[in-house]
């Protein structure tokens, strides 16, 4: 009986650890800040706080690439592309909690 309870509990322990929030999803929205790029012309974000860019996510990369250093993430229009798309940037602060920046960019040449 005792072994059948210390399992139970263990089992019910690991799987309360293993049990997730729901996913968060990040879309673009009208709402979203926005960012206008010209051919040859380089943009780039600032993170605040001191936070480290994690992840940098493009919606359309025949668009624009997007390249992270520490709290900068740089934007440059691929040539002859025009269009709209998104960006997602994920920054850690110094306390270890996540931001998550988003932005819709569009792309004229």
């Amino acid at each position: 009986m005792t072994k059948q309870f210390l399992l139970a509990l263990v089992v019910t322990c690991a799987l309360t650890a293993c049990a997730a929030d729901k996913p968060r999803i990040i879309q673009a929205t009208p709402e979203t800040e926005e960012v206008r790029l010209r051919s040859g012309m380089a943009t780039q974000i600032e993170i605040p706080d001191n936070a480290r860019v994690q992840m940098v996510t493009v919606g359309n990369p025949n668009l624009v690439t997007a390249d992270k250093a520490d709290n900068v993430v740089s934007l440059m229009p691929k040539e002859g592309g025009a269009g709209e798309t998104n960006i997602i940037v994920r920054a850690l602060d110094t306390g270890g909690h996540a931001n998550v920046y988003q932005y819709r960019v569009i792309v004229q040449n």
